[in-house]
């Protein structure tokens, strides 16, 4: 017997009636011709609740129609999983409902597993591919945010593994979408399946114990309200107030974090929440007024995201009052229009349009395309999925930080976001550029956490640039995403400079060059090594990949019998440059004295003294390179050791620092150890040359109080006792 999809309307009874309402004829027809097609398509597919699988999709195009999509964004949810599930392609679809449903089918559609290492892996990748088609189309997002939602509702017919799988990734990736997009009401639903799902009888008890509070206080609340519409009464009297549902699960995060704080939870002392909500913007600040007026407000605690809106769109007064009973309670004033966005956020424009929809999704809007082109500004500096999806997962953490620009422009950030994070927010040059901060107008290092409610200034230096340390503390996808993209660029520059000199290198201990092979004998030594261009093996040469000897004697028994004796002729580096030459800790070589270096898979040219035991102890002679100082860049600097032994008085150190200050040397670390008589100090300074070293040493040596000051060798020793040995 063939399959008519017609057996089926009834599953889609409710979402024509639906769409019946708002859309004209032709959008209705186009909608059950999607019906029918995906219907056929799924024909014979149960879901794990033993339903037939097209109640899936009718069921995500029917709560997408309930806040007034159009015809396209509905038969896109109709038809999200055909080219995933079945045989149906993409072009089918084009060719049916046209390109703009086909590019929302395709931003939805999950990426092949077969191309990927694991589950996570296809994760990751299709996580970039929705992301991406989100900045050219937010309706992709929407699509999925609305299909995960109904995959949470019927969670329970699912494995637990799976159920905990779902969980997860929802809390991790389609939570922050959703509080991203302002969609509040979805959000709040969707953190409550995933606690019922994951944890079902703490949430049960949590809820008892909300209910049970609500209860316990409705005497207290029923006067709080009757208060303030006594005193609005006259003044706004279309004014309406409220108490919210609390959230639950986010009680549930607050309670955990308490906990890991070592911090003890009371329901007694959690914050009452109120929600008033009037007709015009002049209403909100008179009802501020009216609060402040019946209860005190808490100082540093009122703020106006009318004037500086939330990321999202987000609009409303916020005031924090304490209340007689010693309890905090929590006002939120907006307009219905500003309610509506809070509720729906981007999706308020179609779900309840009104007089003032237009200026609303104006708003609203205008924080989209500035996520859609900040996402897109990722997309293009990440170099892989997992940078994009790590960036993404910064970049979505709730905001919990608010400082404004010295001309008050308004920022909001994660919690423990630094001033780089805040640097990176104003532009990406002054990220680059930044060396400083003021806070307040107070001077701090770039590392320290924004203070929420502070005015910050960025200083900036022409000559500077960002440092990897930087992805250590920086929180933001943006900093990161930037910083990393620096990084990258930057390694890959030194990585071709440095590749070309070792080759160099090689050839010269041939008594020969790069400028004296052929051409040919070049272009087939790329074809053996697998390369499309030079500047691809000088980078793999630098990363290790290939031995620059093996490929500089492949290169001359190209073009000839090498007719002179090798010699060692040594690689001329700067010092520490950029991201692949590193002076090495144990021994701080300096110039002007002699040096060996090693080259390290990954991490690059590894430059050590020439007696350096740590050298010599974990490298065969065959690894070690022959490199000599060029002229450093004017104003470099490197780091050196020296210790102090002196008598235990009081001011030795206080002594030295002021000598380092007055000889402009900076103090990288101090580590002092000994007895009650003498004591040992570690210096780590920034010097320019071993000469510059030798003079700071005659200096120390001056101080009252010292003994003896050397330069740091001990590794120098124990290479000299391995000798004797």
């Amino acid at each position: 017997m063939t399959y008519n999809p017609s057996d089926d309307f009834y599953l889609a009874t409710d979402l024509i009636n639906t769409v019946e309402r708002y859309m004209p004829p032709e959008d209705i027809q186009k909608v059950y011709t999607a019906f029918h097609f995906a219907a056929t398509a799924h024909v014979g597919v149960p879901r794990k609740s033993g339903e037939p699988y097209i109640t899936h999709p009718v069921e995500v195009a029917r709560i997408l129609a309930v806040w007034h999509f159009e015809a396209d964004v509905i038969c896109a949810a109709l038809l999200h999983d055909v080219v995933e599930d079945t045989s149906h392609s993409l072009e089918e679809i084009k060719e049916h409902f046209g390109a703009s449903v086909a590019f929302l089918v395709d931003g939805v559609t999950k990426l092949e597993s077969k191309d990927y290492v694991d589950k996570q892996a296809v994760t990751i990748a299709s996580f970039r591919k929705m992301m991406q088609s989100m900045t050219e189309d937010f309706r992709v997002v929407l699509i999925k945010l609305v299909d995960r939602l109904h995959n949470l509702r019927t969670l329970g017919h699912q494995k637990p593994e799976a159920k905990k799988r779902i969980a997860v990734e929802t809390l991790r990736v389609y939570i922050p979408i959703a509080q991203r997009l302002g969609m509040n009401n979805l959000r709040r639903e969707m953190q409550a399946l995933v606690f019922q799902n994951l944890h079902p009888w703490r949430y049960k008890a949590l809820e008892s114990v909300v209910a049970c509070d609500a209860e316990k206080n409705k005497a207290v609340t029923d006067q709080i309200i009757a208060n303030l519409s006594n005193r609005l009464q006259e003044l706004i009297p279309a004014a309406r107030i409220v108490i919210p549902d609390k959230n639950v699960a986010r009680l549930y995060e607050r309670i955990k974090r308490m906990k890991r704080e070592r911090r003890k939870f009371s329901m007694e002392r959690e914050v009452f929440e109120l929600r008033i909500s009037v007709g015009t913007v002049d209403e909100c600040y008179r009802v501020l007024g009216v609060v402040h007026a019946a209860y005190q407000p808490r100082y540093g605690q009122v703020h106006d995201f009318i004037v500086s809106p939330k990321v999202n769109g987000f609009q409303a007064l916020e005031t924090t009052v304490l209340l007689p009973s010693k309890r905090d309670m929590r006002v939120l004033i907006q307009t219905r229009d500003m309610y509506q966005t809070s509720l729906h956020g981007i999706a308020a424009q179609w779900h309840t349009p009104g007089q003032n929809s237009g200026q609303r999704a104006a708003l609203v809007q205008d924080a989209l395309k500035r996520w859609q082109d900040q996402v897109r500004e990722m997309g293009i500096k990440s170099s892989s999925a997992n940078d994009f999806y790590d960036d993404m997962q910064a970049d979505l953490f709730q905001t919990a930080i608010y400082a404004y620009t010295p001309k008050g422009d308004f920022k909001e950030f994660p919690n423990g976001a630094t001033m780089v994070d805040f640097a990176f927010s104003i532009h990406t040059k002054v990220g680059h550029h930044c060396v400083g901060a003021r806070v307040n107008g107070e001077e701090v290092p770039l590392r320290t956490h924004i203070p929420t409610g502070s005015t910050v200034e960025i200083i900036t230096h022409q000559d500077a640039t960002p440092q990897p340390s930087w992805l250590n503390f920086v929180t933001t996808g943006r900093a990161k995403s930037y910083i990393r993209h620096w990084r990258d660029q930057q390694k890959h520059t030194d990585q071709l400079e440095l590749g070309k000199g070792l080759l160099e290198k090689a050839l010269r201990d041939q008594s020969s060059s790069l400028d004296a092979v052929a051409p040919d004998s070049l272009d087939g030594l790329l074809a053996s090594a697998n390369m499309a261009t030079m500047d691809d093996l000088y980078v793999s040469i630098a990363r290790n990949e290939h031995c620059s000897r093996l490929l500089a004697k492949r290169l001359l028994n190209q073009a000839g019998p090498v007719s002179v004796a090798p010699k060692d002729t040594p690689l001329l580096i700067k010092g520490s440059s950029g991201m692949v030459v590193h002076c090495q800790t144990c021994c701080y070589p300096l110039p002007h004295e002699p040096i060996l270096a090693v080259l390290h898979t990954g991490s690059g040219l590894q430059v050590h003294r020439d007696k350096c035991s740590v050298l010599h102890a974990q490298h065969d002679a065959s690894e070690i390179l022959s490199v000599g100082w060029a002229k450093p860049n004017e104003g470099q600097l490197f780091l050196a050791a020296i210790q102090t032994q002196a008598h235990n008085v009081v001011g030795v150190l206080h002594h030295i620092t002021q000598l380092m200050h007055e000889l402009n040397v900076n103090i990288e670390d101090v580590n002092t150890s000994g007895d009650q008589r003498i004591k040992e100090t570690r210096w780590v300074l920034w010097v320019r040359d071993l000469e510059h070293l030798n003079k700071i040493i005659k200096q120390v040596e001056h101080v009252p109080s010292i003994i003896r000051v050397s330069r740091v060798q001990e590794n120098l020793n124990a290479a000299k006792h391995a000798d004797l040995d």
